[in-house]
């Protein structure tokens, strides 16, 4: 064949006829073109050609090389036949209806004086097919592969399936492709996603009649019976070349199908329009796969989270002590009450062996031995432990099991501090003792005062009577005084007990300091003790009983002022304020400042309860009183006491506009 076009070097190309060039081509057993080297335009053509293209001669002498390969311009850029005469590179060829074809290509350029270069091509074989098709999915992957990856990082399962979608569009340029997945327990299958020329190609479900054939990995070209679905009813409709379907199945079990990616378009299939969406259905089911996974496993941790919350919330606020300990006797985990209990905080005892801990019970190894075996110890009886401090107590132990459904993890104690159980019953039976006294002590007052008014109005009656120098009178001046002493401590009893008939009206706190301390001044004078009172620029009101409110005022000025007349002098600071609770509710807040010695530190804790005094002369009924007042109008009195201060905080809350305009 060399030989024959190298004795044609001496014609000139222009008187050279076609036919002539293709009947000697047809020798050739190997389609065969004649192109020119430069321009790439196709010369002449043979039989075996045209079959393989599916064009006529004539056509393919009237196309360019590029029209046919879009590689073709490497093919004649060959100058040496002799390097390549061992090598035959595969090209694409683009028969009729864009049809792809994979061949083998060989080039030669002519002799001298003839700028053409020879083409022949063959069919790849079924081995070569094979090893292009490995080919081709390594140019995919090197191509595609990052977008794919990229895909399954996704948190959204469903962008995920779409760029999934989309290589395979960039893949299919001519083609629609979509997605269908499982619904649940329904027997169809969804569209999840759709790319494409024909956007209503595809049904929003397909029932499970058509699943079945779906599923199967299939090709479907025009002309073909084959099997029959609603798709492939629709691709008929529309003229479709071709329908290609691949499965998603999960990758642990094959026959567990998901969905399937389904492809078709109006120009005959490529070559490789199954590995396409082999690959496709491969990631998409990656991504389905690691989707659920990571929705179980997020589950799993939420559940596992709701339960180890809702553990430490109920054991946190329990009054019983929960100490956790490992298959080793070592503790695991000590809840507040356990801390409180035993005087140890959690960090501090960890990992520590438990009968280093709980010390004094004999029976309380053998019960975790036991529970470690699977046995609860409901009720370890009474036994008595030691705190921190080697203070004993008396408890009641329980010890339980502690297993998930495979296997025992460890020993759980309850711990029960009885003692303070028993100081609560003392304490609740004290309490009830003295509402009884209460209850006994005002009918008592109410009783004696009207015996001691008697008493008293006999003692004036005999004053009058008696001369002033007779030394019996200043004994009965003694006696009244007594007298009036016992009305006092009655009427503070009384007011003590009373349960509280109280008024509320909208008070103006300023403006009764003010008609108190008017009404205070020439004592506070006498007693060489200034005062000031800090007020806002906008008056306050509370919703309170005027009088009861009065009587709070005046008793803790009184105790202020008697407080610094035994130093000679002294100095009252009043100062009224706005504020807000942490929960947002708006106060007012009183504070009575005064230098006078402070109240000692053991006494600060008794000052509001009932009859405490330090005062030989008081009742110590005076600071209960007010604080009871304090808390019926829903407020606080607190106390700050240092050497050479004491001050009491008053907190009210401020009546609402719509308090204010009812009173």
């Amino acid at each position: 064949m060399t030989k024959l076009f190298s004795r044609a070097r001496f014609i000139t190309q222009p008187l050279i006829n076609a036919n002539h060039l293709g009947t000697m081509l047809s020798t050739i057993e190997r389609a065969a073109l004649l192109v020119e080297t430069e321009g790439g335009k196709i010369i002449a053509a043979n039989r075996q050609a045209a079959e393989l293209t599916a064009y006529t001669r004539t056509e393919l002498e009237a196309m360019q090389l590029l029209q046919l390969m879009s590689s073709g311009k490497d093919l004649l850029a060959i100058r040496n036949p002799s390097a390549q005469e061992n090598t035959q590179p595969r090209f694409t060829l683009m028969a009729r209806n864009q049809k792809e074809i994979s061949v083998t290509v060989s080039s030669q350029p002519l002799g001298e004086g003839v700028a053409w270069t020879l083409i022949t091509m063959q069919r790849t074989t079924i081995r070569d097919k094979k090893k292009a098709d490995e080919q081709f999915t390594i140019r995919l992957l090197n191509r595609y592969l990052p977008e794919l990856v990229a895909a399954t990082q996704e948190t959204d399962p469903t962008t995920a399936l779409q760029k999934v979608l989309k290589v395979g569009h960039h893949l299919l340029s001519d083609s629609s492709i979509a997605l269908y997945l499982g619904q649940g327990s329904k027997p169809s299958m969804g569209l999840i996603s759709s790319m494409g020329n024909h956007p209503g190609f595809f049904p929003s479900e397909i029932g499970s009649p058509d699943i079945h054939h779906l599923i199967q990995p299939a090709l479907w070209q025009k002309g073909e019976r084959g099997i029959i679905t609603i798709l492939h009813q629709k691709a008929r409709q529309i003229g479709l070349e071709y329908l290609a379907s691949s499965p998603i199945s999960a990758e642990e079990e094959q026959l567990a199908w998901l969905g399937f990616i389904v492809a078709g378009g109006e120009t005959p299939p490529a070559d490789h329009i199954m590995p396409i969406l082999n690959i496709l259905s491969s990631f998409a089911g990656s991504i389905i796969h690691n989707n659920l996974l990571t929705a179980n496993l997020r589950k799993s941790l939420y559940d596992a989270n709701f339960r180890l919350n809702t553990w430490k919330s109920v054991s946190n606020n329990i009054r019983d002590g929960v100490i956790s300990v490992s298959p080793q006797l070592r503790i695991t985990s000590a809840n507040y009450a356990a801390e409180i209990i035993f005087g140890y905080a959690e960090k501090e005892i960890l990992n520590a062996a438990i009968d280093s801990v709980l010390i004094g019970s004999d029976r309380l190894i053998p019960a975790l031995e036991n529970a470690l075996r699977g046995t609860a110890t409901p009720n370890l009886g009474s036994p008595t432990l030691h705190r921190r401090d080697g203070d004993s107590f008396t408890v009641n132990l329980a010890v339980t099991p502690i297993h998930n459904e495979k296997a025992i993890m460890g020993a759980l104690i309850l711990v029960r501090d009885l003692s303070e159980h028993e100081q609560i019953r003392i304490r609740s039976q004290q309490l009830e003792q003295r509402a009884l006294l209460g209850e006994v002590t005002a009918i008592f007052a109410h009783e004696v005062r009207n015996p001691i008014n008697n008493i008293s109005m006999g003692l004036q009656l005999l004053d009058r009577e008696t001369k002033e120098d007779d030394p019996v009178k200043e004994r009965i001046l003694h006696m009244q005084e007594d007298c009036q002493r016992l009305t006092t401590l009655m009427d503070s009893v009384l007011t003590f007990s009373r349960t509280g008939n109280y008024t509320f009206n909208a008070l103006d706190v300023n403006a009764l300091l003010d008609r108190i301390l008017t009404r205070w001044r020439p004592r506070l004078a006498n007693a060489n003790i200034q005062y000031t009172i800090q007020a806002p620029v906008t008056h306050a009101d509370v919703l309170g009983d005027k009088r009861s409110l009065e009587q709070v005022f005046t008793n803790i000025i009184s105790n202020a002022v008697q407080a610094m007349s035994e130093q000679g002098s002294g100095t009252l600071n009043i100062k009224i304020s706005t504020d807000h609770t942490p929960s947002g509710k708006e106060i007012v807040r009183i504070d009575f400042a005064d230098n006078g010695p402070g109240i000692p530190l053991e006494h600060q804790t008794k000052i509001f309860d009932p009859f405490y005094t330090t005062n030989p002369n008081g009742t110590g009924l005076g600071l209960s009183i007010s604080k009871q007042i304090i808390t019926a109008h829903r407020g606080n009195i607190t106390l700050t006491s240092f050497p050479g201060a004491t001050i009491f905080h008053i907190q009210l809350p401020i009546a609402t506009s719509a308090e204010t305009a009812n009173s």
